[in-house]
C-alpha cells in the first residue's frame, strides 16, 4: 500500500533546496530528495511539512501552494509512495540542518546540477521539465511519457479528502450524480435474503444500504484507505458487511455460482479489462442473477465541466488521465480512466453471457445530490452524466 509524503519545494533565484538523506533514515535512504515528510492519518499534507520543515530545517514555512502529485518508489524498500509537492513562497529563519535532522547534506543546486546526484528519477524529472507549466482545469492530460496513474494510490491518496467532501448516504443506492436513487428506481427489486456483491464499493455506503435491506453484502474496493473507512463506517451503522481489498478482474475469493446479485455505481470506469471483470462476475453469480452498474456517460465524459462545453476527447477515445483535486484537504491524484461508448458496454455484457435487459441515461433530477459542486448543473441539463444498465445471467 502505498504512503504518502508532503515535499517542500524551496526556490532562491533560480536554485532549488535539495537535502541527501542519511543512510540509515528512511524512505529513499541515501538519496536526494526535496525536504520530504510522511503524512500521518490525523495530519493533513500542509501540517506535515510545516512540522517537518521546522524540527529538520529550523525554519518556519509561511504560505504553501500546491504544485503537483508525483507517485515515487524506494526499490530499496520495495515501496511506493504518493508525494503533494507544496511551492514554498515564504520562510522565517535560517535554513540549517538540525543535529536530529534525517539529512547529512543540503545544497541549492540549479535544475542542470541535479543530474549528476542519486535522485528518484520521477522527481528529477518534474523538477527539470514540469515544474514550471502554469496551472490547468481538471481534467489535466498527462504529458507523453509520463508515469502512468495507478488508480489504487490515488484512491488512497484522496479517500479521506472524497469522503469528508462527499457524504455519501447509507439508506439508498446513489447510481450518479443528480440521478434518482434505488429507492425511486427500484432496479434492483427485493434484496431481502439474497447474497449480494459490490464492485467499486469505495467507503462501502452501497453495502451498507443493502444490508439495511437484509442482503448478506460482500464489497470489493482496489483502494485500501476506502476498505478502512467502509469498515469503520458499518461498524457505526451498526451492519455486518464483508469490505475486501481486490480487483474487479480478478475475484478469487468469491466461489462460482455464489451470489444472487451484483452491483456496482460509478466504479467501472476504473477498470481497465472490463470483459474480465464481467466474466468474473458472471462466474460467481447464480443462472437468474442480476447485474446492475451505472457508469460516468461517455458523452459527458467528452466535454468540459464549464461552459460553452467544448468537446476534450473523442467518443472513441476510450482511455483518459485526469487529476482531482481536493484543495480544502490538500489532496490530490492523478487517475486513469475508461470510457466506452453506450454500444460497447452492450457488447461487453453480452459477450460475457449476460442478457441485457435495460438501459437508463437519466435526465438531472431536481434536488440535492452528494456531488453538487463537481458537476456544471447547467451541463446536466443538456447531456445526461450517468449510463445505467440491467442486466441478467440465464
Amino acid at each position: 500500500m502505498a504512503e504518502l509524503l508532503s515535499m517542500g519545494l524551496f526556490e532562491n533565484r533560480g536554485r532549488l533546496l535539495v537535502v541527501r538523506k542519511k543512510e540509515e533514515a528512511t524512505p529513499f535512504a541515501g538519496k536526494w530528495l526535496l525536504p520530504a515528510a510522511l503524512v500521518a492519518e490525523e495530519d493533513s499534507a500542509e501540517e506535515a511539512l510545516e512540522r517537518h520543515a521546522f524540527r529538520d530545517l529550523d525554519v518556519q514555512t509561511g504560505a504553501v501552494e500546491f504544485s503537483e502529485t508525483l507517485y515515487l518508489e524506494d526499490e530499496a524498500q520495495h515501496q511506493r509512495y504518493v508525494a503533494n509537492v507544496f511551492r514554498v513562497a515564504g520562510y522565517k529563519g535560517d535554513l540549517r540542518l538540525r543535529a536530529a535532522s534525517d539529512y547529512d547534506d543540503a545544497r541549492w543546486l540549479t535544475s542542470d546540477e541535479l543530474t549528476g546526484i542519486a535522485m528518484p528519477d520521477v522527481l528529477r524529472d518534474w523538477l527539470q521539465s514540469g515544474r514550471h507549466q502554469p496551472d490547468q482545469p481538471a481534467p489535466v492530460p498527462i504529458a507523453t511519457g509520463a508515469t502512468a496513474p495507478d488508480n489504487r494510490t490515488a484512491w488512497n491518496a484522496i479517500s479521506r479528502a472524497y469522503q469528508d467532501r462527499y457524504q455519501i448516504p447509507t439508506d439508498s443506492i446513489q447510481w450518479g450524480p443528480f440521478c434518482p436513487s434505488e429507492s425511486e428506481l427500484q432496479l434492483l427489486g427485493d434484496v431481502s435474503g439474497l447474497r449480494a456483491i459490490v464492485i467499486g464499493c469505495g467507503g462501502g455506503q452501497d453495502c451498507i444500504a443493502l444490508a439495511k435491506q437484509g442482503a448478506t453484502v460482500i464489497g470489493i474496493d482496489l483502494s485500501d484507505k476506502q476498505i478502512e473507512y467502509g469498515r469503520r463506517l458499518a461498524d457505526r451503522e451498526g451492519v455486518l458487511v464483508t469490505l475486501l481489498q481486490g480487483s474487479a478482474e480478478q475475484l478469487q475469493e468469491i466461489e462460482d455460482e455464489s451470489q444472487d446479485l451484483a452491483v456496482s455505481a460509478h466504479a467501472l470506469n476504473y477498470v481497465e479489462r472490463a470483459d474480465r471483470a464481467f466474466a468474473e462476475l458472471f462466474r460467481v453469480l447464480r443462472p437468474g442473477s442480476r447485474f446492475v452498474f451505472s457508469v460516468a456517460h461517455p458523452f459527458d465524459a467528452c466535454l468540459e465541466g464549464g461552459p460553452p462545453f467544448g468537446v476534450i476527447k473523442g467518443y472513441w477515445e476510450t482511455q483518459q488521465d485526469w487529476q482531482w483535486e481536493f484543495p480544502e484537504r490538500s489532496a490530490t491524484a492523478k487517475f486513469r480512466s475508461w470510457y466506452r461508448s453506450v454500444s460497447e458496454w452492450f457488447s461487453l455484457l453480452t459477450d460475457a453471457g449476460f442478457v441485457v435487459e435495460r438501459m437508463l441515461e437519466p435526465p438531472v433530477e431536481a434536488g440535492e445530490s452528494p456531488w453538487d459542486g463537481s458537476y456544471d448543473k447547467e451541463k446536466t441539463k443538456l447531456i445526461p452524466t450517468t449510463l445505467i444498465i440491467k442486466a441478467k445471467k440465464p
